[in-house]
């Protein structure tokens, strides 16, 4: 535990000043969703958890790869410590998953609030649209790492035109994405969520496998 409890103290240290950032930014996000309700305005709820999707997916892996990146500055140091490719990867993986997974709350909490005071229906946000807002950061933080290694490794290679290989494979990831989506709609949350987490699982092996491989060493 003392090794982790090290990476995590580190990983809050290059993350801190983004997540504090990020909770400023999604608080007034989160508040300025629910504000039409109190002039009788709609709220729908799919809606809004389909907008917190997005912008916490982003963040989620934003908040790994500028760790990663970090990191990267010194691979001298940061590759040839005495931890493994899976904990120094993991660790950023799981602070920035906690880090989203604490706007999860303060989305709850403000839903909650505004379910008290104002007497309305529908404004808490459920397990199954919180489930999904969780694995959808697992499934982005996990896609980002290949395609951030295939990219580092294309720019020392050919340049500028690395940029064009890394928006096809956001297209392709876009792809996948949508795909796990229908999956979610057709067979349900327990299907779906199995899906999410063998996807994620491959994405993130492969490019834990391929940043040892090709940048490690």
């Amino acid at each position: 535990m003392t090794g982790w409890n090290g990476l995590f103290r580190k990983e809050w240290m290059l993350m801190r000043y983004s997540f504090i950032a990020f909770i400023v930014l999604f608080i007034v996000i989160a508040v300025s969703s629910f504000t039409p309700l109190a002039v009788g305005g709609i709220f729908d709820l799919t809606e809004t958890t389909n907008m917190f999707s997005f912008f916490q997916m982003y963040f989620g892996a934003l908040l790994f790869i500028h760790s990663l990146h970090t990191d990267m500055k010194r691979p001298d140091v940061w590759l040839h410590s005495p931890a493994s490719i899976t904990r120094l990867l993991g660790s950023k993986m799981l602070m920035a998953l906690l880090l989203v997974g604490l706007s999860n709350l303060i989305w709850t909490g403000i839903g909650i609030v505004v379910h008290f005071m104002g007497g309305f229906e529908g404004v808490i946000p459920g397990w199954p649209n919180l489930l999904k807002v969780f694995l959808i950061t697992i499934f982005a933080i996990s896609a980002s790492l290949p395609i951030w290694v295939i990219y580092r490794l294309l720019s020392l290679r050919i340049g500028w035109l690395a940029i064009i290989v890394l928006l096809l494979f956001f297209f392709f990831g876009s792809m996948a994405w949508g795909i796990i989506e229908v999956i979610w709609g057709e067979f349900g949350p327990n299907i779906g969520s199995l899906v999410y987490i063998l996807v994620s699982i491959v994405l993130f092996v492969s490019g834990a496998i391929l940043l040892e491989k090709k940048v490690r060493y």
